[in-house]
């Protein structure tokens, strides 16, 4: 009798360790694959731009050499005998155009030459960033940066009024009015102060990747070491904005947070 007791025991904590693995978290997606299909993107993007831009050069320095060709010509052409002064009026203005036709063409293409420059250093620098993001340290944990609900998700979304699609690239918690809000992880402020569209807040650095706390009346000094759950201010209204980025590129690459937060 003890032994089906003992039995009974064992299959019964068996089946609630069982019912206890299946409610376990499962863990963060790893952030490289998100990094690398942004970069993926915006790798094609330049490259058709790239094509675009070369396509828009090849055909300006045909049109630049057919104008230098007719204003060789007619810069090089003699004032006829006897012209009258209504003829070399007309000449003069003819040779001014010619010059302003080929000053035209060549700033025109002296631009065009910048921003393909700009492109493919672009790309360059993008094929770096897809190499570098191997190495990076990004987290798998972070706190809530304040207790609250999740009303505006990462991600594309379409614009109420004018139906665009469009991307957000934080969070929005719905928090009490003046909630605290707390470092998510150890980290060095870096920036205290306005951000556009969301009021104020904190950029925090925390090795390979920042966050973003705004939405905020910030109380925390500009290169503070924080500590994970150092007050950092409080919600300027009832809203309290998130946002991480991957230090990869200018102004880095955003992530969606939620995963990593707990």
């Amino acid at each position: 009798m003890r032994l089906r007791s003992l039995a009974l025991v064992l299959v019964l904590a068996g089946a609630a360790d069982a019912g206890k693995k299946k409610h376990v978290a499962a863990p963060p997606p790893d952030a490289r694959a998100a990094l690398a299909d942004q970069l993926s993107a915006e790798s094609q993007a330049l490259t058709k731009t790239v094509d675009t831009v070369a396509d828009k050069l090849a055909t300006a320095d045909n049109l630049r050499l057919r104008h230098l060709r007719a204003a060789t010509r007619l810069l090089h052409a003699p004032l006829p005998d006897g012209a009258s002064a209504d003829e070399r009026l007309a000449f003069a203005r003819r040779r001014a155009a010619a010059r302003l036709v080929l000053d035209r063409d060549a700033t025109e293409r002296g631009l065009l030459a910048d921003e393909l420059a700009r492109l493919r250093a672009a790309d360059t620098r993008v094929a770096t960033d897809t190499t570098a993001i191997a190495q990076l340290h990004l987290p798998t944990d972070l706190s809530w940066p304040a207790h609250g609900t999740v009303t505006r998700h990462f991600g594309p979304f379409e614009h109420e009024h004018s139906k665009a699609r469009l991307s957000r690239r934080g969070i929005d918690l719905e928090v009490e009015d003046r909630a605290p809000a707390v470092a998510p992880a150890d980290g060095i402020v870096r920036y205290v102060g306005p951000i556009r569209g969301l009021d104020a807040g904190v950029i925090i650095d925390h090795g390979d990747y920042l966050t973003v706390i705004a939405k905020l009346d910030p109380a925390v000094p500009l290169g503070a070491h924080v500590t994970r759950g150092d007050k950092l201010g409080r919600a300027a209204r009832h809203r309290i904005y998130f946002e991480l980025r991957a230090k990869v590129g200018p102004g880095g690459l955003p992530i969606d947070p939620e995963p990593y937060l707990h």
